[in-house]
């Protein structure tokens, strides 16, 4: 499907897309000219839009993680094979390798229900640890916005295992988002329009009206994170 400009970006989205661009464009040259691996990590919903178009227009070799938990939306999986069709994404798909068998706890229950924690932690941050290597270069679209944790992260750090992780869309806003995708033409996740803001798991995550985009996961916690961008810092 052909993507349509329409008028010019506002400030500051503008500006925010010029930076980005040149941040991603001189730490990918400087990595790569070092021989490094170079990944990025997508939960592949609305806000993940305008950086997989970024890396899609100006960085095709970069390798899109797909972390599936084999819990997701039916219409997260369409929305993802959407967008790889759309932008011609070089998709790697990862899971965890515990069967649903492997999940429940003592009781007999999911561990969705009872240890959200330990949950996120075998379908998601063990399948990338996985993967990832030390050196590699990870770049993710983390935005100060989202959460406390969130806000105090820098454009580029160093975990513990050696791995750079690189933040490009920090500065963005929920409106920059937005005047991107509109600017462009791009697809919205379908749950959207439900009142999902923020779109995970389909146990733990609901429609919501609180303020911040991340309100209706784990709603009733005070869980924001899943354990990706705060384990290994």
């Amino acid at each position: 499907m052909a993507i349509m400009e329409k008028n010019a970006l506002e400030n500051p989205t503008k500006e925010r897309v010029k930076t980005s661009l040149s941040f991603l464009g001189e730490k990918l040259e400087l990595y790569e000219n070092q021989g490094r691996r170079i990944l990025m990590t997508s939960s592949f919903q609305t806000q993940s839009v305008p950086l997989l178009h970024l890396i899609s227009r100006h960085f095709p070799g970069v390798e899109v993680l797909f972390i599936d938990t084999g819990f997701l939306f039916a219409e997260t999986y369409a929305f993802k094979n959407q967008l790889e069709r759309q932008m011609g994404l070089n998709i790697k798909v990862l899971e965890s390798e515990r069967t649903y068998a492997a999940q429940k706890d003592s009781r007999g229950l999911f561990l969705y229900a009872s240890d959200t924690d330990k949950c996120c932690r075998i379908n998601k941050v063990i399948p990338l640890n996985n993967y990832l290597k030390p050196g590699d270069v990870w770049i993710s679209g983390v935005r100060r916005d989202q959460t406390p944790w969130r806000s105090e992260m820098e454009s580029e750090e160093t975990d513990s295992r050696g791995i750079t992780r690189l933040h490009p869309m920090l500065d963005w806003t929920a409106r920059d988002i937005y005047r991107y995708i509109n600017h462009f033409g791009l697809p919205k996740h379908p749950l959207e329009n439900k009142g999902f803001d923020s779109i995970g798991c389909v146990p733990c995550t609901h429609p919501c009206d609180l303020e911040g985009d991340r309100g209706g996961r784990w709603l009733g916690s005070n869980k924001t994170e899943c354990g990706l961008h705060t384990e290994n810092r």
